[in-house]
């Protein structure tokens, strides 16, 4: 099936695996406080995902059907080294792109460790023949 709004997962993997292990800058911001300053680039695979069909916007419903009421760290890593469920890779994946928003320095730790791009890897491999369909 076409993709409506589709996603560069090989420009974006070229990326990802530039960030691997380089550490995001922190810089300094009103009140003492520190925020993270994160490549262009890294804002714009943000956007380009959340535009297109591989974004659930429905991440928190999903994660709450596949028992995921709360994600650590850990466990982001474990379903991106792991999972063979498209549903669950998707929601993960927009969960990660929105969380920034809820937890500052969120990209950090996922571009750092790598497990932005063993996610996004993951949900390339488990795409569906039908996606995007209705059942998604």
């Amino acid at each position: 099936m076409r993709r409506q709004h589709p996603f560069d997962f090989e420009k974006w993997d070229k990326y990802l695996a530039e960030a691997e292990g380089v550490p995001v800058t922190w810089v300094a911001g009103d009140h003492m406080t520190t925020h993270p300053s994160y490549d262009s680039r890294m804002i714009a695979l943000a956007q380009d995902f959340e535009w297109s069909d591989f974004y659930d916007q429905n991440f928190d419903r999903t994660l709450h059907q596949k028992e995921h009421d709360q994600l650590l760290e850990e466990n982001v890593e474990m379903i991106a080294r792991t999972s063979q469920d498209f549903r669950e890779l998707r929601a993960v994946a927009s969960v990660v792109i929105h969380g920034e928003v809820r937890l500052e320095g969120m990209w950090a730790a996922m571009l750092e460790k790598g497990i932005l791009r063993r996610l996004l890897n993951r949900l390339q491999m488990q795409i569906p023949e039908d996606f995007p369909g209705p059942n998604y």
